[in-house]
């Protein structure tokens, strides 16, 4: 495993922060411009941990090869270095194994955050990950794949380079296609409240 200390965590706060620069958000840019310039501290006690659709993973880092390119080499070091998670969210008669998911930056990743949660989202090819919502605040930019976002009553069609907000508490859906759809995403605001799938918003859901 690669020692946190040894990556160029400044440098893909840089690039990622130009992915994000025409997001009208000015939370969201105060805190990528707080890491730039004083880059979250290495987590030494993470493990990593292989995700369950690790050919999938593979397949959709080789995929970056259009917009988001210049994060493909940071992207691969991170993840293969990541202790990636097979979530069901605890309640696996709503959502079956069908994705992936692990934390870079926060209280759980590789570097450690204490008010932003960062990491990196894999959708299996053919799976629809129900409506769900949560009390953080919510970021996606998608990294390669294809898939149809939907965020309350608004279908979007989402591909390399696409950028998504959710709102604190907005439901969204994803339905990947014929590839996995890889992404990073980032939580702000109340990263530790709930998280839910519509229609069963009295049971409270897994957040890792």
């Amino acid at each position: 495993m690669m020692n946190p200390a040894e990556f160029p965590i400044q440098t893909f706060l840089i690039e990622l922060n130009h992915h994000f620069q025409n997001v009208d958000h000015p939370g969201l840019s105060g805190m990528l411009q707080d890491m730039i310039s004083q880059p979250p501290s290495p987590n030494p006690q993470l493990e990593a941990k292989t995700p369950y659709f690790k050919k999938e993973l593979d397949q959709s880092i080789q995929d970056m090869n259009g917009s988001t390119h210049s994060l493909k080499s940071l992207v691969n070091d991170l993840s293969a270095n990541a202790s990636w998670q097979d979530a069901s969210r605890g309640v696996p008669e709503f959502m079956k194994k069908g994705y992936s998911f692990t934390e870079i930056i926060g209280q759980d990743g590789f570097f450690l955050h204490d008010s932003l949660r960062l990491g990196f989202f894999l959708q299996a090819p053919w799976i629809d990950y129900p409506a769900h919502a949560h009390d953080a605040e919510e970021w996606y930019l998608v990294l390669s794949g294809r898939a149809e976002w939907q965020i309350d009553d608004d279908v979007h069609q989402a591909e390399e380079g696409t950028i998504f907000h959710h709102p604190p508490t907005a439901g969204h859906r994803m339905l990947t296609f014929e590839n996995p759809m890889l992404a990073i995403w980032i939580w702000t605001g109340a990263i530790h409240g709930r998280y839910w799938f519509v229609g069963h918003e009295e049971i409270d859901c897994q957040l890792k």
